[in-house]
């Protein structure tokens, strides 16, 4: 709820505020998304290895005593661009998240617990992020880091794990029971980022 008013502060601060400084981070194709999990005879990736939207994260900060925040910080992801190595664990784990029903894996940036400074060496730091999966949405806090390459790309990682139960769904079963996923998942996301300057 702290974050949703923090959030609300912010929409109602003026553009016009010598403080507030607006960053665009425009979302690059070579972004990914992965999530590894366990089944109790082995271990599974799936993946989305490429990023076919056309996302922009706007941050704003600059306001005293408050975190960075996404006035607009979604990335959609095309569920059923998965792919777990094997066609038939593919289909189990499309079937698992309902890819057709809800069609979109959505990350949303939330705020970070600081402003990323793009100077090149890794920095580290909290996110507050809502992942939506399967229709169901949960709000969670990501270790994050970012990164900038000379050409200037900035990469943006994260990590979290998290179970089926977290979004409803039960883990797939294959051979009569015998193989079993997992609870735990780990979902790892991949940004490549372009800063705007204009």
């Amino acid at each position: 709820m702290k974050y949703l008013a923090l959030l609300i502060l912010m929409l109602f601060v003026s553009a016009s505020d010598d403080r507030l400084l607006i960053h665009r981070l425009i979302v690059q194709p070579s972004s990914s998304l992965t999530i590894d999990g366990a089944t109790n005879v082995n271990r599974f990736q799936c993946a989305i290895a490429r990023y076919a939207g056309n996302d922009t994260l706007v941050l704003h900060e600059g306001v005293p005593n408050t975190r960075p925040v996404f006035v607009k910080g979604s990335v959609g992801l095309d569920a059923s661009s998965f792919d777990c190595g094997l066609a038939l664990m593919t289909s189990d784990f499309l079937k698992t998240i309902n890819a057709n029903k809800y069609p979109s894996i959505v990350i949303d940036f939330i705020s970070f617990e600081r402003t990323p400074q793009y100077e090149g060496g890794g920095e580290e730091f909290k996110g507050i992020l809502k992942i939506s999966i399967g229709g169901v949405t949960r709000l969670f806090e990501v270790d994050c880091a970012i990164e900038t390459s000379p050409s200037g790309i900035i990469h943006l990682t994260g990590s979290k794990d998290f179970t089926f139960k977290d979004f409803g769904m039960t883990p797939p079963t294959r051979a009569l029971g015998f193989v079993k996923a997992k609870e735990t998942l780990n979902v790892n996301f991949k940004l490549q980022l372009l800063l705007d300057t204009n």
